[in-house]
């Protein structure tokens, strides 16, 4: 008995030391949160770890519909292109301004079109990572849509730049576009898309004039590819240009 005093008295006092030195670090400010600050190597094997299988055991009781049709692939290519591209480089692309300043780096996609499911690719699409720059695109955007973009993304190892390209422009001769079928939105926001001043008019997110670099930082002739960080050489802001679709990355 004596003994098992002795043991929880220690555990408490410990426990008690923990919280103590873990609420200073806090309140002093002295834990750097800055980007350029990377994670110990036991913090980050403890988040990676962490996310990974919450993301098996959410996804676990998904069932993934047929995947693969050509409409739905160009679907999911134009939603990516919109949605995505601005922070995981498409095929053949270099990392935007933006995804090269962030941290965590939005992963290259390769490994996750390989080694996830796409009940899970699905998944963390639909509900976004706490903490990561994932937004939840479930929250504007319909599970069909998700879905395309799921189809999308298992075709990712085999995609060249210009695969993607000719997915993009197929997509665009078919009328097949982010907005095309509603792009999952609200009424107000496809309404939106018959405003004659709005320029986000075919799923490809123009910009609207000069930006953040007037000349452009890859030879474009003034658009402003870099406000999102897309510096892909193509000449719109494929990465997210129009407000409901912005996210934090």
């Amino acid at each position: 008995m004596q003994t098992l005093k002795i043991v929880l008295v220690t555990l408490v006092v410990s426990f008690a030391t923990v919280a103590v030195a873990a609420a200073g670090l806090v309140y002093s400010g002295a834990y750097n949160v800055a980007a350029t600050s990377k994670h110990w190597s036991a913090t980050q094997w403890i988040l990676e770890k962490t996310v990974h299988r919450s993301v098996d055991a959410q996804a676990a009781g998904i069932t993934a519909p047929r995947l693969g049709a050509e409409e739905q692939l160009l679907a999911g290519a134009t939603n990516f292109d919109a949605m995505c591209s601005g922070c995981h480089a498409p095929p053949g692309a270099k990392p935007s301004v933006a995804a090269q300043g962030m941290y965590p780096a939005p992963p290259e996609l390769t490994h996750a079109a390989q080694e996830k499911s796409p009940a899970e690719i699905f998944w963390v699409i639909k509900h976004g990572i706490k903490a990561s720059g994932m937004p939840a695109w479930g929250a504007s955007h319909s599970d069909d849509d998700l879905w395309a973009m799921t189809a999308f993304v298992k075709q990712w190892p085999d995609m060249s730049e210009a695969d993607y390209n000719q997915m993009l422009a197929s997509a665009e001769t078919s009328g097949i576009g982010h907005h095309a079928g509603g792009g999952g939105h609200d009424e107000s926001q496809a309404d939106a898309q018959n405003d004659p001043n709005n320029t986000h008019d075919d799923g490809h997110g123009d910009d609207q004039g000069g930006g953040h670099h007037g000349g452009g930082n890859d030879g474009s002739d003034g658009d402003s590819a870099s406000e999102h960080g897309s510096n892909d050489g193509r000449g719109d802001s494929a990465a997210d240009s129009h407000d409901d679709d912005r996210h934090a990355h």
